[in-house]
């Protein structure tokens, strides 16, 4: 079943003297930006509001700051007062939350909100884009992952964070490019377009520079480059190809195993995913289906369920 976990600072008691709250939040926080929808208790969307990375595995206070800001950039969209957001439920699917370790201190954080529900992005995602029902969801954007719904029981594919997985992301692809333009600017393989797109963009032109510049870097950092590899590949440079078509190899292996579990359709996600999705094996392709849900929407759906409770 989902990981997923309940926290409103000790309130429960009270909370179940209170009245059905007047209004919802709905976040999904990745790993370059965190989005919020505020929704009414009819689910009439209201308002959204974006800021910046809630991956809460890497950046755990940053994350926070992040969900907060989203939520407060909601209210102010739909006209409400921020004094209502101390009553509101927040139901949030954040990257890094399948982790226990980074759950456990998302549990300490002290949130403005009447209550805070939150599970992985990749469950809010897939849960959203099929309404819950049985199907298979690719995400491609700062990092990727595949996952399959069967029956309510989520298995994830890839995913592994950018240290050691996210392979066919925009951040992968965007180190990648850098790695390669090391190896250029060394001398062992040829200069090219990429190399000095690479350089351009990151204003370097040795490898010390590159190596200073990007040493401590975020992997959105490194994801900056993915629109320009993803135009150089589409203009068939050899070196850029080659990149995105090892990615995308493995994007189409691991979707692939999610529709074959799940025996359902596909549904693509994440700020990378029309970009790549040409460049996918021709099967995976023909899976693909419209999303009928955001993962905004779809956390509130799992909290409107009943599929949210306490440290599952």
């Amino acid at each position: 079943m989902f990981f997923i976990y309940w926290h409103n600072n000790s309130k429960s008691e009270a909370m179940k003297q209170q009245p059905t709250p007047r209004y919802f939040v709905g976040v999904d926080g990745g790993g370059t930006k965190c989005r919020a929808e505020l929704y009414d208790s009819q689910g009439k969307l209201l308002g959204a509001g974006i800021s910046g990375s809630a991956n809460i595995a890497r950046h755990g206070n940053t994350a926070t700051q992040s969900i907060a800001t989203a939520v407060a950039q909601a209210f102010t969209a739909a006209n409400v007062s921020d004094t209502e957001i101390t009553e509101t439920v927040v139901c949030a699917g954040l990257a890094g939350a399948n982790l226990p370790s980074a759950a456990a201190a998302l549990r300490q954080w002290q949130h403005p909100f009447r209550a805070f529900h939150f599970t992985s992005d990749l469950a809010t995602a897939i849960y959203g884009a099929h309404g819950g029902q049985n199907g298979a969801v690719l995400v491609i954007g700062t990092g990727s992952c595949a996952a399959a719904m069967v029956d309510g029981k989520l298995t994830q594919f890839g995913g592994h964070g950018f240290l050691l997985g996210d392979k066919g992301s925009g951040a992968w692809l965007g180190k990648q490019a850098v790695m390669y333009t090391l190896e250029a600017l060394d001398g062992v393989v040829p200069q090219d377009e990429l190399t000095a797109a690479v350089c351009n963009h990151y204003q370097c032109d040795t490898p010390t520079a590159l190596v200073d510049r990007l040493n401590q870097a975020h992997p959105g950092s490194f994801g900056e480059m993915c629109p320009a590899i993803l135009s150089l590949a589409g203009a068939n440079l050899a070196s850029a190809t080659a990149l995105v078509t090892r990615g995308s190899a493995y994007l189409s292996d691991i979707a692939r195993k999610a529709i074959t579990l799940s025996q359902g359709q596909l549904v693509m996600t994440g700020g990378v995913a029309e970009a790549m999705q040409p460049w996918l094996d021709s099967d995976i392709r023909d899976a693909l289906t419209a999303t009928q849900f955001g993962p905004e929407w779809g956390a509130v759906l799992l909290h409107q369920k009943g599929d949210l409770g306490d440290a599952l």
